[in-house]
């Protein structure tokens, strides 16, 4: 399979996984011209999309999530749906509820799970099919051993690795939201993050994408040398590829 990290970050976040037959897109947080674009230039036409996955209802990640249902349909927890309908018109035929048992999708299996982030239900996500597997796994504030579960085993892992805490805390938020950040329905430090990469890597995990980084709040060299200093200091990961995804710039694990 291949992931397509279209943008990710406090922006708009949007990725695609594929395995050329079947193609879901996880969140559509991105303004429609720019998603649109992004899809074509990586080959995938709107309508081609199995599903698009949403995570949460806040709105970095359903910036378009009308715009996308009229070709595609849009699948969350039933709460999620509630939340994003009273401020977006979706097409009834278009939205899909679904729980935590799991799904197909042609010759993809989906596996939602609950994350902990300031939302109705927020979720993260595992795909496989017979060959790959990936986990999505952002907007939370910490990892719980259900979360792990999940995120074990994958060969692919997209982790959260939004700030670094000293930037944070020095930075010039307000201190009502570096207090939201920081908690345990926030978002993920660097060092966490690392922590947990080290942990799936001992697993199985092959590649990592680190994403949804704070434009404000981190760097995306420190967010890489994070976990790449800390996997080297536990012996392990050397073939390991970490790569750190953007808010502007397409970035591929294949």
């Amino acid at each position: 399979m291949e992931v397509y990290s279209l943008g990710s970050g406090s922006k708009g976040n949007c990725m695609v996984v594929t395995n050329g037959k079947n193609s879901v897109m996880i969140d559509a947080g991105l303004g429609g011209r720019t998603m649109m674009s992004k899809l074509a230039q990586i080959g995938i036409l709107p309508h081609e999309l199995d599903a698009v996955l949403i995570t949460h209802e806040h709105s970095d990640h359903i910036r378009s999530v009308g715009e996308i249902a009229a070709v595609a349909p849009i699948y969350s927890h039933a709460d999620t749906l509630d939340a994003i309908g009273r401020v977006v018109a979706l097409p009834y035929k278009q939205t899909l509820e679904i729980d935590e048992k799991g799904f197909s999708l042609g010759s993809l299996d989906i596996f939602p799970f609950r994350v902990s982030h300031d939302a109705v239900h927020p979720m993260g996500y595992v795909i496989k099919d017979e060959n790959d597997s990936v986990c999505y796994l952002t907007d939370t504030g910490y990892i719980s051993k259900g979360m792990m579960k999940m995120a074990t085993g994958c060969k692919k892992v997209i982790l959260e690795s939004n700030h670094d805490k000293e930037m944070l805390v020095r930075g010039g938020y307000p201190e009502y939201l570096k207090r939201r950040i920081l908690s345990d329905t926030g978002h993920l430090c660097n060092e966490e993050s690392a922590l947990a990469c080290a942990d799936l890597v001992k697993e199985g995990t092959t590649e990592v994408l680190l994403a949804h980084l704070s434009e404000n709040n981190n760097l995306s060299e420190l967010a890489y040398w994070t976990t790449r200093s800390y996997l080297k200091k536990c012996g392990i990961g050397k073939e390991v590829k970490i790569k750190v995804a953007s808010q502007r710039d397409t970035v591929v694990l294949s």
